[in-house]
């Protein structure tokens, strides 16, 4: 559920112009646990203590272990809102804060649609690591 594919769609209905959908780029790196062990132990400036990968709800409310999401409209909502504070200022700059509202009601009503099927989940990497002398 990228916010990213939701913008095509609303090019492809004719609510963005297609060239500005182009000309947006969001470069996402998710790299894996090893990935990022290499590159710090790369580095040479920290000692390796542990490294863990955790998974996390979509909702940061939501601290159930559960497989269900039992309120999917106000888990959606709370998605879209975590995924507007990061994105905000990028969209609103590259498309206008026209769309804002209206982009982040819609996603989070497709949202709370996906948690209905299936409660998804975030990954985190830990690291815990000393600074070399």
């Amino acid at each position: 559920m990228c916010l990213a594919l939701y913008l095509t769609f609303w090019s492809r209905q004719g609510l963005l112009k297609k060239e500005k959908l182009d000309s947006f780029y969001l470069p996402i790196y998710s790299p894996s646990v090893g990935a990022v062990v290499a590159i710090v132990e790369q580095s040479g400036l920290f000692n390796m203590n542990h490294a863990k990968l955790f998974e996390t709800n979509w909702d940061p409310y939501d601290d159930s272990e559960s497989d269900v999401v039992h309120d999917s409209v106000r888990s959606g909502v709370n998605v879209a809102k975590c995924i507007r504070a990061v994105m905000e200022p990028l969209i609103a700059s590259h498309f206008g804060e026209t769309i804002l509202d209206t982009l982040f009601e819609e996603y989070a009503q497709r949202v709370a649609k996906h948690l209905e099927k299936e409660k998804t989940k975030h990954a985190v990497i830990v690291l815990t690591m000393k600074k070399e002398n």
